[in-house]
């Protein structure tokens, strides 16, 4: 059978016309580079991001609302000089510190003929720093206010303040010292003064505030020196955290009046019941 040209050609001009409606709803050829897109991120990648998001607003919201109202800081005490006169880490006074600085004395006191006048105080003196035991007010005490804080602010949510109270932890004296000068067996007492509350400000040359709590070691625990350096002043900071214990001790007492509980204060108080036969 012979083919005819002619209806070749139609047959195959139908079937492109057929065809060519389905090529045209396919999608355009694309190019390595324009597959990524946002919807083929995989899922545990978007949920990682989603995490570290909802992980930062829960860090932005649990922070207290108290941290802002009552900033908690630490430093030296200031004399009247404004130099710090406090010890941030711990000084020695031994005995052959002292033996020296009164040799001095006297050879100026014999100098000038005021032999006697002279007002020594022991615990003036420089001695020598021990930088591996600093002071519990930069540590240890500053991590247990702060605790105490949070606790008393979370029970009383009323006692917020409305406005900035700063609570201060003033690091005075820290000093390990020779009790008997006279004595070359002496044993040493470990000294520490602190003061948690609020700051002192000065006004019209005079100073206010400083409401809280003043904590000086009446009876200071004493040992021999070899004692106190064992095991790099074990000794030492274990005593250093107690007497900073009792000092916080103290300071908690005094919150509720340093910070009063407003909502507290402004509940109403419950009518007495009507006792039997007395009028309502």
């Amino acid at each position: 059978m012979k083919s005819n040209p002619p209806l070749l050609a139609a047959a195959l001009l139908g079937s492109l016309v057929i065809a060519s409606p389905v090529l045209a709803n396919e999608p355009p050829p694309t190019t390595p580079s324009d597959t990524a897109t946002a919807a083929d991120v995989p899922a545990a990648d978007a949920g990682a991001v989603a995490v570290v998001e909802d992980t930062a607003a829960a860090t932005v919201a649990e922070v207290p609302a108290w941290q802002g109202r009552v900033p908690l800081s630490v430093k030296l005490q200031m004399g009247a000089d404004g130099q710090p006169v406090g010890d941030k880490t711990l000084r020695l006074v031994q005995r052959s510190t002292t033996g020296k600085l009164v040799a001095a004395q006297v050879a100026v006191s014999l100098f000038s003929g005021t032999l006697g006048g002279s007002s020594f105080k022991k615990d003036q003196l420089k001695g020598t720093r021990v930088e591996t035991v600093p002071n519990p007010a930069f540590g240890y005490l500053q991590d247990q206010v702060r605790l105490r804080l949070a606790e008393y602010f979370t029970a009383h949510p009323g006692a917020v303040p409305a406005e900035v109270r700063p609570v201060q932890i003033t690091a005075d004296g820290f000093t390990l010292i020779y009790k008997e000068l006279g004595d070359a067996d002496t044993q040493y007492e470990l000294r520490q003064t602190q003061h948690v509350g609020f700051p002192y400000t000065r006004k019209l040359l005079r100073l206010v505030g400083g409401e809280g709590v003043q904590c000086q070691v009446d009876e200071p625990v004493a040992a021999p020196l070899e004692a106190w350096q064992a095991d790099d002043y074990a000794l030492v900071k274990q005593t250093a955290e107690r007497y900073s214990d009792q000092c916080l001790a103290r300071f908690v007492e005094t919150l509720p009046s340093l910070f009063p509980d407003r909502s507290a204060a402004a509940a109403p108080v419950p009518a007495e019941p009507a006792r039997v036969g007395q009028d309502a």
